[in-house]
């Protein structure tokens, strides 16, 4: 944001040290013109011409116009109309010597496209951007939702870190400062400052008692890389869709799908084959029968 307003600036003062001696005649002098004659007056409609008329058009226009606004035809009038009259003629002819040269018109005629600067006191500067309050509200929130996006990425990354750096204190103090798990691989029970009893394992997986519970701590469930989905641009407009048309059109869900449970495969159960009659041989042996051979006939 500095660096934009920061090119802006520079890009307004070089405009102002591009801006001759003449350009600030031509903007003073269009000031007064519209001023007297009204907002949105150019030079050509007060000499009742067009942009693309020819030199010889608009010195007749100016001799024409001159006759109409000469002093002269004032004479009867009280001071101040005819003080007035003197001075809307002097600006007739700077117009006139403006527009019959040729450096000058085109001059004129690139503000006239682009858009003459405004006096602020101290010099003619162009007006600033102001935007609209939608667009402002807009801005706004899309600045805002984005810091909202950093800062909760900066909460995970520190979450992260803060989770690393328990389970290597409480390793730290389950193994007596050492790296390598107990010889025997058995399990250690220790308590931090705040009472919470811990289970460090031999693999180093280290889990939360609560309630007779092991909770595993793993510092990789927590997400580091929150997606523009959390933040305010998304959960903002679902909100207000969920408890307005949500109602009748259906509600959003942004809640994560619930991680697959993995376990065994169920093994398929094999039919057991009915067997026939069990039937001792004398040598000792024993066989099966046929089922239902004593059926047959």
């Amino acid at each position: 944001m500095k660096l934009f307003y920061t090119v802006s600036l520079l890009l307004l003062v070089s405009f102002c040290l591009a801006w001759t001696k003449e350009d600030y005649e031509i903007f003073g002098l269009n000031d007064k013109v519209t001023q007297d004659l009204g907002e949105g007056s150019t030079f050509y409609s007060w000499l009742d011409i067009d942009r693309s008329a020819t030199l010889q058009e608009i010195s007749k226009a100016y001799r024409r116009k001159s006759r109409q606004l000469h002093p002269d035809k004032a004479g009867g009038a009280s001071k101040s109309a005819r003080k007035i009259a003197e001075e809307r003629f002097q600006r007739l002819s700077l117009v006139g010597n403006i527009l019959r040269d040729q450096s000058l018109k085109r001059r004129y005629d690139y503000f006239l496209d682009k858009g003459f600067p405004k006096w602020k006191g101290t010099g003619y500067y162009y007006s600033k951007f102001r935007p609209g309050l939608a667009l402002t509200v807009f801005l706004l929130y899309l600045l805002v939702g984005v810091l909202q996006w950093v800062a909760l990425k900066i909460s995970r990354s520190q979450d992260y870190k803060r989770i690393v750096n328990l389970k290597n204190d409480l390793k730290n103090s389950a193994w007596g400062g050492s790296a390598v798990p107990p010889a025997d691989g058995s399990d250690r029970r220790i308590q931090n400052e705040a009472n919470k009893e811990f289970i460090v394992s031999a693999s180093g997986d280290i889990f939360l008692v609560h309630d007779g519970e092991r909770i595993l701590i793993d510092e990789n469930d927590v997400n580091v890389n929150p997606s523009v989905k959390e933040s305010v641009l998304v959960t903002l407009p679902v909100y207000l869709w969920n408890v307005s048309l949500g109602k009748l059109l259906g509600t959003i869900d942004l809640s994560p799908p619930p991680k697959p449970v993995s376990g065994p495969e169920p093994q398929e159960i094999k039919k057991r084959k009915k067997k026939g009659e069990r039937i001792e041989l004398p040598n000792g042996k024993v066989v099966y029968g046929r089922p239902n051979a004593r059926k047959r006939k």
